[in-house]
Formats: structure tokens, sequence, C-alpha cells
């Protein structure tokens, strides 16, 4: 089992009278990839600040294998040589090339070491072939691999990302996400994601930790979280989703709820809709999404979404609703 590298107890802190963070506790292990998501505002940009040794908090303690860091109040250049934090706008070194951007992270260490570390990061991050390429020539998906690679050069034990994707087109993302996956468990390295892009996270993380208003309301493993959000704020936080009451996904289902609760919520994958003249739903909108549609149903009072993968049902059709009772999740 990988082994807690980076933890926080009681974390707080707070820019002039506004809380930011209020009493965080983390756990991040070795070997894993960490998801912090939550809405705008939510402190994900804060915390990881913190976990880089790069604000002083309030109260509350960033502990490396067990033991306090230093923060920038106690150290005369904040950071810790373990931890390295790769930013969302690059930070790299103008008027250098990829290899002289990786080898400037190396200049402590004698030649040899150089030469091999750079090589191997290179192929981790597959910029080889750019090794000799100027930065101010490579594109923005390059330009993280290098940030990556500078990030990871000196084999910290984390590495820590701030919304490293926000500027990049889906494809070269979709290749990012694939690595950064594929690095954490080659080399035993402990990766912190910040996204506001759930997608990402679910795509990459091993578990997520979720932010509202400063506090983590929520960690676990990510297809938990997916499965079984602990409120309509988490759940909101991965896109639509229809809200029934007991009874109403009784109705649906035939089946009653076997979790006890006021209201459940269920995934536009989890509605089915029927073509059914016979049918009690109207659905009022379809939206092409590709390999499937989104269909908005109106349902009594309530509006449903569902996905319909054969992309035979049309707006103002009229159809019959079933769901997947299985995978309804409590709401309150």
């Amino acid at each position: 089992m990988s082994t807690t590298i980076l933890s926080t107890r009681g974390l707080s802190m707070s820019y002039q009278d506004q809380h930011v963070l209020h009493h965080v506790d983390l756990i991040i292990r070795s070997g894993e990839v960490l998801g912090v998501i939550g809405r705008s505002g939510s402190g994900k940009t804060t915390l990881v600040r913190l976990l880089a040794g790069l604000l002083q908090p309030d109260s509350g303690q960033v502990l490396y294998e067990g033991e306090e860091l230093e923060g920038p109040e106690d150290k005369l250049v904040p950071g810790h040589e373990e931890i390295r934090l790769v930013h969302q706008d690059f930070k790299l070194k103008h008027k250098m090339t990829v290899r002289e951007n990786i080898r400037y992270e190396l200049l402590s260490y004698v030649d040899e070491y150089q030469q091999e570390r750079i090589e191997a990061l290179m192929k981790l991050c597959n910029i080889t072939h750019l090794q000799d390429t100027d930065i101010a020539y490579i594109s923005g998906g390059e330009k993280q691999r290098v940030a990556i690679a500078r990030a990871m050069a000196t084999e910290p034990a984390v590495v820590l990302m701030d919304e490293p994707f926000s500027n990049l087109d889906l494809m070269t993302k979709a290749e990012l996400l694939s690595e950064i996956k594929q690095i954490a468990s080659s080399t035993d390295t402990a990766i912190v994601l910040i996204t506001h892009d759930t997608r990402d996270a679910l795509e990459v993380a091993d578990r997520l930790a979720v932010l509202q208003a400063g506090k983590i309301v929520q960690m676990a493993p990510t297809h938990e979280i997916y499965q079984s959000p602990a409120s309509p704020y988490v759940a909101g936080l991965f896109g639509l989703y229809s809200e029934l009451s007991s009874e109403e996904l009784h109705q649906l289902s035939g089946t009653p709820p076997q979790t006890p609760a006021d209201k459940y919520g269920l995934w536009p994958e989890d509605i089915y809709a029927t073509t059914d003249s016979s049918g009690e739903a109207q659905v009022t909108t379809v939206a092409f999404l590709g390999a499937y549609h989104r269909l908005r149903i109106q349902w009594k009072n309530h509006t449903l979404w569902a996905y319909d993968p054969q992309k035979n049902v049309q707006q103002g059709d009229t159809v019959r609703i079933s769901v997947n009772f299985q995978n309804a999740f409590p709401l309150s």
C-alpha cells in the first residue's frame, strides 16, 4: 500500500477578513494522483500554494513524511526541494532551448547525471524531438510538457499542478492526462492536480478532494464520489443530473429505494427514454454531443436529463421513462 508522503492538519488561511481555508485535513500518498476540485473561489489555488510552502498558514500544519514544513516566514527561499509546483503559465526560461530549460534545474549536479536525467525526462514527457528548439517556438501543450519535465528534474516526491490544462486544446489535454497518470505510477511520484474541470479529474485522479467555501466536504476514491456525491454541491460539479423524490423514484423504477432519503439524484446515463405515444413525458430539447444525444425531458413538474446513444428520440416526442434505480444517489 502506498505511504502518506504529504498531509495537512487543520490548515486555515485568511486574506484580511476573508476566510479562504477552514481546518483542511488532507492525505496525499506516493504514486497516486489526487484531484482537488471545487468551484471558483473555493480555495483551490490557496491550498496548492500552502502545500508548496509559498504561503504562511494562519494555523495548522503542512507535513512532509510526518515532519512539519517551514513556511516562507521561516525560510529565506520559500518552498521545499521535495515538492515542486507546475504553474498554469509554465514559468519557463526565455531565450533557451527545451534541453537548456531542463538543464537549468540540474545545474548543481555533475554533468554525467545532468545528461542522463535530461534524456530520461525528455523521453518520459515525449519532448526528445524538441530538445534543440527555442521555447518561443513550441506550442502550449509542448510548453506544458517542458514545465512538467522541469518540475520532475530533481526527482521530487510530490508534484503540484495548478490548473495545468486551462489553455490547451482537447487533443493535447487528453494526451497529457494520459502521460500524467503514467508518470505517477512509473516514478512513484505523488501528483496533486488542481482543476475546475471535473472531466479531467475523473480521467486521471485516483482520489478526489472536494473543496466548498474553503472546507473539504468529501474525499474518497474518484469513482465513489461520482457514484455517491455527498451533496447537491458535489453532484453539481460533475454536470447535469435529475432530482427525484423517493416516491417518484419508486414510480419510475417499480422498486422502492434501498437507502432512505428525501431526494435522490440520477446521472443522465441512468435515465432511459423510449418513444411511446402513451408515455407521460415529453422531450423538450435534443442536444447533439457527438457520440450521443442529450435529452431534456419534461416529466410532471420535473426536468430530467437523459442520454440517447442511438439518437432515435426527437424533440417533441412523447416518451416513456425508466431508470436504473440502483445507481440513484441520496441527496438529503
